[in-house]
C-alpha cells in the first residue's frame, strides 16, 4: 500500500509519528494523522481543506484536548487527577488500530476515485470516515460538519487531477 503513497501523504504519516512523539503518546492514533495534516508545509489539499472550516494545528489540537477532558468527565475523571498521555518513554510509537484503519479507508477512496496514488487528501478522507471515535467527536466538539469538510477535499483532489 505504501508505494501508492505520495511524498505529501507519506509526510503525514512521519509528521504523525512526531505529533505522538511530541504529546508523549506510545501510538500513531487517526487524530495524530490529522494533526499532522493541519501543518503541511507545503499546504495540500487536505491542509487547506481544513483551513477552510477553521481548523488550523492550534484549533484541532485545543478540541482534541476538549474531547478528551468531555471523555473522561463522562466517566467521573478529572483530567488533573493523573497522567493521561500515553507514557511513550522515548521509544518510537507503534500505529494504532485508528490510524491503521484510516490509511487502510485511504487506500479504498483512492480506488473508488480511480486514483492511482493517495495523497494527503486521501488520508483526510479516510480519518473523516470514522464513525466513532476521537476524530469524529473532536471535530463535533469544533463545530465541524464532517459532510461539508469531506465535499471540499474531495472538490480539491478533483482540481488537482484536473477532473
Amino acid at each position: 500500500m505504501f508505494e501508492r503513497f505520495t511524498r505529501q501523504a507519506r509526510a503525514v504519516v512521519t509528521d504523525a509519528e512526531a505529533q505522538a512523539r511530541e504529546r508523549g503518546d506510545a501510538t500513531i492514533e487517526a487524530e495524530h494523522l490529522l494533526l499532522a495534516m493541519t501543518s503541511q508545509d507545503p499546504p495540500t489539499a487536505a491542509r487547506s481543506a481544513l483551513g477552510e472550516v477553521g481548523l488550523d494545528h492550534d484549533a484541532l489540537a485545543e478540541a482534541l484536548v476538549a474531547e478528551r477532558d468531555r471523555s473522561l468527565a463522562a466517566v467521573g475523571i478529572s483530567a488533573g487527577d493523573f497522567d493521561v498521555s500515553g507514557g511513550s518513554r522515548g521509544g518510537r510509537p507503534r500505529m494504532a488500530a485508528s490510524a491503521k484503519a484510516a490509511l487502510e479507508r485511504a487506500l479504498r477512496v483512492s480506488l473508488v476515485r480511480a486514483d492511482r496514488r493517495i495523497d494527503a487528501g486521501h488520508v483526510l478522507l479516510g480519518v473523516l470516515q470514522a464513525e466513532a471515535g476521537t476524530v469524529p467527536r473532536a471535530l463535533a466538539q469544533a463545530g465541524v460538519d464532517r459532510d461539508d469538510l469531506q465535499r471540499r477535499v474531495e472538490a480539491a483532489l478533483d482540481r488537482e487531477r484536473g477532473r
